[in-house]
């Protein structure tokens, strides 16, 4: 009896490779995004991003895959999406206000996704927090390799942050805590800011709980959207859901 014999697909296996094949598939989909400040800073640095997770993902767990271009390119996909999705809707407005005196602030940093990503795109300072330190390193070390001059990580839980009301948007994905989320917002937003929730299309905000926090926090003109993205070879349902400072 003959054995069959699989062909075995060549994979990438440096984090340079790996970074390679992201900027590769992610170089053809920029244009649609439409809030990119500079294609090839955008490319260079999120090559620089996919190398570093690659490199570090293993040791500490970042990501389920993290040396699998097509999981990152998910990630990064799933990160700036949404903010396209509020730009062109007129719900996060990024025109008008000097570069420099644009705030982002991102809950929950993790892999860097959205924070890091959004920084990498859009000319803002952005404030990453991340209560788990090796992690936090991970993004201040991934930040230098991207070379941001333009984001602050914060070691810490964001409730017990003096934040003041000095940010034009606060985003968070993948945080359970979606009354503490509402508080935290409420409390960084300047008038007018906008908080962006990054969600399953099944997830719902406008339940008693929900929707009791927002308002306790000042937060009103609930919007929620949702698009989708490929996921290795099934495509998933996505949501982005916001809501404005009043």
């Amino acid at each position: 009896m003959k054995r069959s014999v699989k062909k075995i697909k060549k994979r990438a296996e440096t984090p340079d490779q790996i970074a390679a094949i992201v900027r590769a598939k992610l170089a053809p989909a920029i244009s649609a995004l439409g809030v990119i400040a500079s294609r090839s800073e955008f490319l260079d640095r999120i090559e620089r991003m996919a190398a570093t997770l690659a490199l570090w993902g293993p040791k500490i767990n970042l990501t389920a895959n993290p040396t699998d271009p097509d999981e990152i390119l998910f990630h990064v996909f799933d990160s700036i999406i949404p903010v396209s999705i509020a730009v062109s809707s007129k719900i996060l407005r990024l025109a008008g206000r000097l570069d420099r005196e644009r705030r982002f602030l991102d809950i929950g940093s993790g892999a860097g996704f959205p924070g890091l990503v959004i920084a990498a795109a859009i000319n803002a300072q952005v404030t990453l927090v991340e209560a788990r330190r090796k992690r936090a390193t991970f993004l201040s070390e991934a930040a230098i390799e991207m070379g941001l001059g333009n984001v602050h990580v914060q070691c810490a839980r964001a409730e017990s942050l003096d934040l003041g009301d000095r940010f034009d948007l606060v985003t968070a994905r993948a945080v359970g805590n979606n009354p503490g989320i509402f508080e935290i917002a409420g409390r960084a937003l300047h008038p007018g800011g906008v908080l962006m929730l990054y969600a399953s299309a099944d997830q719902k905000f406008d339940d008693n709980e929900n929707g009791g926090a927002a308002v306790r926090a000042g937060l009103v003109d609930p919007s929620v959207a949702g698009y989708d993205l490929r996921h290795g070879r099934q495509v998933v349902r996505r949501a982005v859901a916001t809501w404005r400072q009043g």
